[in-house]
């Protein structure tokens, strides 16, 4: 017999280790939702550079949400002709068995929705259309009472069939259209005077550029709350290797503890992949085994080509001499958080003029923005990958 990983490294994980204050504050505001049967008044926004478990993140919000009896929708941003009409198709789906008199609540403001944005048949296929042509955008901000309705028809009818409230979880939110986050943010204006006792939350998750897009596309972000999300502290690498093995009765030594947590460098993809590996090393362990060292040194030449793989598609990403400019410069500074000044310096431009290109990096997911003017690669081992591939020597230590 073997066990299979518990390791998940490119999907969704089922714990999040080192998340606790986050999580806390979701509980917190599910808490209100559920149990006081509140608004949750302000959108959040999970953000961060891809592989740090922001999806992981949301999906654990979404089985609090569960456990609270919330009925809940998911979507992805992108997936569709736009937001809101992912939304409207969802709470169509989610009501589709439920008692007759509750499902037409729902779809009587479906078509109320549909009708106010094309004037045409009811039906969420043609909310899809009429979101996405020509003018979209002027009949979509027209439609956010439209949208509030629905969502009020959505509630109501899961109040009537025992749930604690309505939670939509957006993933992606960076893909989400212009039109539909003004609509979302105007409507939840309008929850805020209106309708404080609507039992109703919005969690969303995506890239850093989330931030900037939202901002540009609404003009009432303080509706927003945004929250970073950064790499794992080594305690909670500790523990996002040691307790899924645990729990089917395998152990991990200190020394192969001590290794791992070393190689991962905190990023939470890196954590998983070393995780795999180091588990297959072992042999599948039964219950009784313990992950030694070794199995640890063999994993990491394992997660090393992988993460080759990784390093290559990101900068194959970088197709402009400027951004490509940045990224040597950041490789030649060192391996840690290099100054924005000394980028700057090293490319003969000015901290300023490095403006567009750093956006785009930002939001390709190669680096990002530290605090104090500092920028750094998004997964640890990049910029020592880019020295190799365009042979740049190593910064003295």
């Amino acid at each position: 017999m073997v066990q299979p990983s518990p390791y998940t490294p490119g999907a969704v994980a089922r714990e999040t280790p080192g998340r606790n204050q986050q999580l806390a504050q979701i509980n917190e505001r599910l808490e209100l939702m559920s149990s006081l049967g509140r608004l949750v008044p302000r959108i959040r926004v999970d953000h961060g550079p891809r592989g740090v478990g922001k999806t992981s993140l949301l999906r654990q919000a979404e089985q609090r949400a569960l456990a609270k009896d919330a009925a809940t929708i998911w979507v992805t941003a992108g997936e569709s002709a736009g937001l809101v009409p992912a939304i409207a198709d969802g709470a169509e789906r989610m009501v589709r068995r439920w008692p007759k008199r509750l499902r037409e609540r729902v779809t009587d403001a479906l078509s109320t929705l549909e009708l106010k944005v094309s004037g045409g048949v009811p039906g969420v296929a043609s909310i899809e259309a009429a979101w996405s042509a020509p003018g979209a955008s002027r009949r979509a901000r027209g439609a956010t009472r439209q949208f509030e309705d629905l969502v009020v028809a959505t509630v109501e009818s899961a109040r009537e069939r025992r749930f604690s409230g309505l939670v939509l979880l957006v993933d992606e939110v960076q893909a989400a259209d212009p039109a539909s986050l003004r609509t979302i943010s105007y409507a939840w204006q309008h929850f805020q005077s209106e309708r404080r006792m609507l039992p109703v939350a919005l969690f969303a998750a995506g890239l850093p550029e989330s931030v900037t897009l939202i901002n540009q596309a609404v003009s009432n972000s303080e509706r927003f709350a945004y929250r970073q999300l950064k790499d794992l502290a080594p305690d909670a690498v500790a523990l996002a290797l040691a307790t899924p093995a645990r729990e089917l009765g395998v152990g991990w030594s200190a020394a192969a503890i001590d290794a791992a947590v070393r190689y991962a460098a905190g990023y939470p993809h890196t954590v998983q992949l070393i995780g795999e590996n180091a588990w297959r090393h072992a042999g599948f362990p039964n219950p009784g085994a313990v992950i030694k060292r070794e199995h640890v040194d063999a994993a990491a030449a394992d997660a090393e080509e992988d993460l080759r793989e990784l390093f290559t598609a990101r900068l194959s990403k970088v197709t402009r001499q400027g951004e490509l400019d940045i990224v040597l410069a950041m490789a030649a500074l060192g391996d840690g958080p290099v100054r924005r000044s000394a980028v700057a310096a090293a490319i003969g431009k000015t901290s300023d003029a490095l403006g567009v290109p750093r956006g785009r990096l930002i939001g390709a997911g190669i680096i990002s923005d530290t605090s104090h003017g500092y920028l750094e690669f998004t997964v640890p081992g990049f910029a020592a990958f880019v020295r190799e591939t365009h042979d740049i020597a190593a910064p003295a230590d």
